[in-house]
């Protein structure tokens, strides 16, 4: 399937994406019972990857908007960093199931790193390209911001716990600041395609 096909479900995806990390939030949040553990480290795994596919696909779609004014370079970085990020659950998946010797910490850096660098370069190319206007692109530099100090922070504490509660106070606002951007992206995304649909249906 070309990759050009995702752009039509940006909306759905970054609907579906805010709820997986909402999911993903609630799990980090509330205490697991012993007897739980595994199934709940299977269905953490399964949202994380499905938040970082969905964020993908509603990149993919924004760029496509404008595209090929969007095809920069600084965009297909960006894109590559929301791929290696969703890379990253299955990178945790074989340490925390199968044993592989590579610091638990190691995936979780890149993935904060990539969806934060993801964010990031999107909102400010969007912001540049006139795709995003008002609070939204803000919004999600702020998000971009977050998940990126999440990762350096992350990789500090490979070395030593005494960096954990900078990123855990970090962890709750970041998430929120995510779930406000990808809910108003699918509204904006559904309200960009309404004239061509109108356009489509009277041609």
């Amino acid at each position: 399937m070309k990759l050009q096909r995702l752009a039509g479900f940006g909306p759905i995806a970054a609907f579906v994406s805010a709820a997986a990390l909402f999911v993903v939030a609630v799990i980090q949040q509330v205490i697991i019972p012993p007897s739980i553990f595994l199934v709940t480290a299977i269905v953490y795994l399964v949202v994380i990857a499905t938040w970082v596919g969905g964020l993908t696909i509603t990149l993919f779609d924004l760029e496509w908007l404008e595209h090929p004014k969007t095809n920069t370079g600084l965009f297909r970085v960006a894109l590559g960093a929301a791929l290696v990020a969703m890379l990253m659950p299955a990178f945790i998946a074989l340490i925390q199931f199968a044993g592989v010797a590579v610091p638990y910490a190691i995936p979780y850096v890149m993935l904060w790193l990539g969806v934060g660098i993801a964010l990031l370069v999107h909102n400010i190319e969007g912001r540049r390209a006139g795709l995003l206007r008002g609070a939204l692109p803000w919004i999600g530099m702020a998000a971009g911001v977050g998940f990126v100090y999440l990762g350096i922070v992350q990789s500090f504490v490979l070395f030593t716990t005494a960096f954990v509660m900078f990123w855990y106070n970090a962890l709750l606002p970041t998430q929120v600041l995510y779930l406000v951007w990808a809910i108003w992206m699918g509204v904006r995304l559904i309200r960009s395609k309404a004239p061509a649909r109108v356009a489509a249906a009277t041609a």
